[in-house]
């Protein structure tokens, strides 16, 4: 879709689904005003990502979504990345793996990580050590027009860049990952009575009240 930049409509037939936020039985309901255009366009950030040979002499390049992860997966070991942002040094990470990760994959892969929840509408990026060997290593925000470089000094054999979930890429050592802003975003038509709050409020079960012991 990213060629014709239509709307979509997310139906959720799932369990959690933050951007399926329609049931089969709203969507029943909602088909009449989105056949007359009474919809909002969202636009979503998207990443671009870059995967270079450690000598630079190929690369590959991905559109994603979600997030991006290099993961110690199969090496069962932990590993250690590096990260830059804009060409600046900021710190290596000792752990099993490096999320990064857009506002609309935030409530994925880096929330059960441990990261924070990003509105969908910011932009932003959110680096999230997973399982961080120091415990000061904590997840990063930071804009969306940033260049965030990443590498891989030593990566054992098992150690993969995931894109979005669905693509799997082996990576070896001195390998570079460069994530940045799309060209493109991801539209989703949002029908009048939908909120990103109440979905959270409905989908992670924050509607529950502590059960305060009383003598």
């Amino acid at each position: 879709m990213a060629g014709t930049q239509i709307p979509v409509v997310g139906v959720n037939h799932g369990r959690l689904g933050f951007l399926a936020d329609l049931s089969p039985e709203q969507f029943r309901e909602s088909f009449p005003r989105l056949l007359q255009r009474d919809y909002q366009v969202v636009n979503y950030l998207m990443y671009q990502c870059r995967h270079f040979s450690a000598n630079l002499s190929t690369w590959d390049e991905f559109l994603g979504l979600n997030e991006v992860v290099i993961s110690s997966g199969g090496s069962l070991r932990m590993i250690d990345v590096d990260l830059a942002i804009n060409g600046e040094p900021v710190t290596t990470y000792s752990s099993d793996g490096l999320i990064v990760s857009t506002p609309v994959g935030s409530t994925a892969h880096n929330l059960s990580a441990g990261g924070p929840i990003l509105r969908q509408d910011l932009q932003a990026f959110v680096i999230t050590p997973i399982c961080p060997h120091t415990l000061t290593n904590r997840p990063l925000v930071d804009s969306a027009d940033c260049v965030y470089q990443m590498k891989v000094p030593r990566a054992p054999e098992g150690t993969t860049l995931v894109i979005d979930g669905q693509i799997r890429v082996p990576l070896a050592p001195g390998d570079v990952v460069e994530v940045t802003r799309a060209p493109v975003c991801f539209q989703m038509a949002k029908v009048p009575g939908s909120s990103y709050y109440a979905t959270l409020h409905r989908k992670l079960g924050w509607g529950g009240r502590p059960n305060y012991r009383t003598e």
